[in-house]
């Protein structure tokens, strides 16, 4: 199982030293290479007890202080040896107030935690102790408006493709990156602002302005028009030995969405018309929703009416990827 680094903030209220020491040898018992702990404590006035490993005496210094304890620290150590050369790679605290930078409540900071190990460990904060991690008000950040070029594109019939018993998973996952590697250097020349697996599709999205539209929309529009030729030459591939799904569809649509305050990620009508569009599309063709600036009838390009869910009976471009 994969280690990382894992830092977690608690929202504990009134937890007490006896009460932090069970939390610590909780801790212990959920992660047995840390068989040595040391404790420091400080108060208003100063420190109480520094790397202390005996408990019952850091019990004394308690009773013994006249300042009252506002950070427990419990440093965790593997061997002597890791102690004596104060290298530890994971403690806990816990501030009964704010100081500084660090909220009140107990801090968890592993460098080798694990996702079992963190689970098993909160499995005792969850049962014993009441967490006020949940607020009385939803977190929330409202997207910021913006305009967008966003095209979809898939493979079509990769999913009955897939269904075929000789078809397996590793051979569908090197299909489908490159796939996306074909459609992200189909747009080299003026990358998207984003892109993305939706499903057996990618996304891709320009978030543009009145100076960078024109552009974006002709690299868009240049990169749809050379897909199927672009897959023919991946088909062809010697390690693609059975074979993959032979056409390309698309749809493209352009408007005003919204970037999400959390992630590169984007919401809006454009990038729902787009996935509709292409999800009607035939083998081969790419509609373009008649929003998109600059489209107009040529003799690769005519106007069709095609029906899309939530949308109904619209008006598009289509034209023939090549």
């Amino acid at each position: 199982m994969s280690q990382a680094l894992v830092q977690r903030h608690y929202q504990l209220d009134n937890l007490n030293f006896r009460d932090f020491w069970d939390v610590c040898s909780h801790f212990q018992h959920t992660h047995e290479d840390y068989k040595h702990v040391a404790y420091t404590l400080e108060g208003a006035h100063g420190l109480i007890a520094a790397d202390e490993w005996d408990v019952s005496v850091v019990l004394k210094k308690i009773s013994s202080s006249r300042d009252q304890p506002r950070m427990f620290l419990a440093k965790f150590y593997r061997t002597e040896i890791d102690f004596d050369r104060d290298h530890s790679d994971a403690r806990l605290t816990y501030f009964t107030e704010s100081v500084g930078s660090m909220a009140a409540g107990l801090h968890y900071y592993n460098e080798t935690s694990t996702k079992l190990s963190v689970y098993n460990f909160e499995n005792i904060l969850y049962t014993n102790y009441e967490l006020l991690n949940f607020l009385p008000e939803p977190e929330s950040g409202f997207g910021t408006p913006c305009e967008v070029l966003a095209v979809v594109i898939d493979m079509r019939g990769f999913s009955t493709f897939c269904e075929q018993p000789n078809i397996e998973s590793p051979y569908t996952c090197g299909l489908m990156t490159a796939f996306y590697n074909m459609v992200s250097h189909a747009f080299i020349r003026f990358p998207p602002d984003m892109i993305k697996f939706l499903g057996d599709g990618v996304l891709a999205l320009w978030q543009t302005t009145p100076e960078d539209r024109a552009v974006a929309i002709e690299v868009c529009m240049d990169g749809i028009g050379s897909l199927n030729r672009r897959w023919a030459d991946i088909r062809r591939a010697p390690q693609f030995t059975h074979g993959a799904p032979k056409d390309i569809g698309s749809g493209l649509s352009f408007g005003l969405a919204s970037k999400l305050s959390v992630g590169n990620d984007y919401i809006g009508r454009p990038i729902n018309l787009a996935s509709r569009l292409c999800g009607v599309c035939q083998p081969g063709q790419a509609l373009i929703d008649k929003a998109v600036p600059g489209i107009t009838a040529d003799p690769h390009t005519k106007e069709v009416k095609v029906r899309i869910k939530s949308f109904g009976d619209y008006q598009a471009w289509s034209i023939l990827i090549t």
